[in-house]
């Protein structure tokens, strides 16, 4: 899709970002590349957009890579501008990953991992990203790209030599993707972001310790589980086994369980056996045609299961079980665990976890119209320069939607408001002596 761009309108946009710049260099080219990843064409990367904007393509790959600019001061306002626009007591914090499938081996962090584009273990660089969203206006918060173990295996000579090249910090280290998505929470919570819940997919969800500590911080949540994740129906009585006497070797770090009561179940044993008339119909929202989104959910309080062979027990949640229908007749259960309080309605934690519908729609915008996924560069900074510079063009584009939304209220409003006006001098007119 093209966009109606003028480079008026974006040195406007991007003002506030100047004083990041060291050199009015850095100012024209981070111009050139905002606007060459708003204009039509299939390829968003350095050559094709420099052709495009009539900038030198060599300058645009220096932005990336060479130019001084400060990345987080730019990140902090472009957060903040974006918050002044949606911000939404209401809000929901949205953790998601996405790939970016990668031809060779020698780019960034790049290695053979689930790529969730493609749907399949491939050769590719995978981003953790936190999105907001707000007033039904979903936007990227912030992405971090994943380190795979093996980018961080220092006795590895050929990864020791390709962080090297591609310019990886010292600093940068491994962590599990859901560790990862508890720092930008951090990083939300840091800066005051008004929400009421997390929600997350079942790469997450599953991990008993990612929600473990969203509830120390205090976090809502909303978050998928596997069909084979175990839980208790009732509050479990764990019997544990005597410990045995050691007289050599580590001491026993946790107690074994021998029976528990009553006994775990998986959550796919509850979901086939909901009668069909249990089942609660929701509707969501409306579509662009103005149809009902319905679907089908049932929820119950339940205590997961997940460890409780070493002896942990889990606070209790409730589990949503959602059944969507097929086109061939068959439906698809998913399940997930929330521990909004137990007065909750179902509805109202169901159109929760329906809000990864907006993060959906953002990821289709920010990769097949702003080409998020398009960078050829290798280099560590590269890339987050590059993801930045995408959310600052998906900022300018959902800013001038929200300005034109505000203006059409506005002129809703003053036409009505001089309906009200002319009628009520003709009723005043009418009741004047003859």
């Amino acid at each position: 899709m093209a966009h109606n761009i003028t480079f008026s309108s974006i040195e406007e946009y991007l003002a506030p970002y100047a004083p990041f710049f060291r050199r009015a260099e850095g100012k024209e080219l981070a111009k050139c590349y905002v606007t060459g990843l708003m204009m039509e064409g299939e390829r968003k990367s350095v050559e094709p957009m420099s052709d495009r904007v009539h900038a030198s393509e060599r300058g645009m790959q220096r932005l990336l890579t060479e130019v001084k600019w400060d990345h987080g001061g730019v990140s902090r306002v472009y957060r903040r501008r974006m918050l002044a626009e949606t911000s939404d007591p209401q809000g929901v914090l949205v953790i998601d990953d996405t790939g970016f499938p990668k031809k060779g081996r020698h780019s960034v962090c790049v290695a053979r991992q689930y790529c969730g584009a493609l749907g399949k273990v491939a050769n590719c660089q995978v981003g953790v990203s936190l999105s907001y969203v707000g007033q039904e206006v979903c936007w990227p918060y912030t992405m971090d790209l994943y380190v795979p173990k093996s980018w961080d295996n220092m006795q590895d000579s050929e990864y020791v030599l390709m962080r090297k090249k591609t310019r990886m910090p010292e600093t940068v280290h491994y962590r599990k993707k859901w560790q990862i998505a508890l720092e930008q929470i951090d990083l939300a919570l840091e800066e005051g972001v008004p929400h009421r819940a997390v929600v997350a997919d079942s790469w997450y969800g599953n991990v008993s310790e990612f929600r473990k500590e969203l509830a120390e911080r205090g976090e809502g949540y909303v978050v998928g589980v596997y069909s084979d994740t175990e839980v208790f129906l009732d509050p479990p009585v764990l019997l544990e086994a005597q410990p045995r006497k050691r007289r050599r070797g580590r001491p026993q770090k946790y107690p074994r369980v021998i029976e528990t009561n009553p006994p775990p179940v998986k959550v796919s044993e509850l979901g086939t056996s909901v009668g069909e008339d249990d089942w609660e119909h929701l509707e969501l929202r409306r579509d662009s045609r103005g149809k009902p989104l319905i679907v089908e959910a049932v929820s119950r309080r339940v205590w997961p299961a997940q460890g409780y062979r070493k002896g942990f027990v889990h606070e209790e949640v409730w589990l949503i079980i959602e059944r969507r229908h097929k086109a061939n007749g068959q439906f698809e259960l998913r399940y997930f665990f929330s521990n909004l309080p137990q007065e909750m309605p179902t509805l109202e934690m169901v159109r929760l976890l329906h809000e990864r519908f907006w993060i959906e729609q953002g990821y289709k915008e920010l990769k097949d119209e702003l080409g998020l996924d398009h960078h050829e560069g290798r280099s560590w900074t590269g890339w987050h320069r590059h993801v930045l510079l995408v959310f600052l063009a998906f900022g300018y584009l959902t800013c001038t939607r929200l300005q034109g939304k505000k203006r059409q209220i506005q002129e809703m409003w003053k036409q009505r408001l001089q309906l009200a006006l002319t009628q009520g001098r003709e009723n005043s007119d009418c009741r004047m002596p003859p």
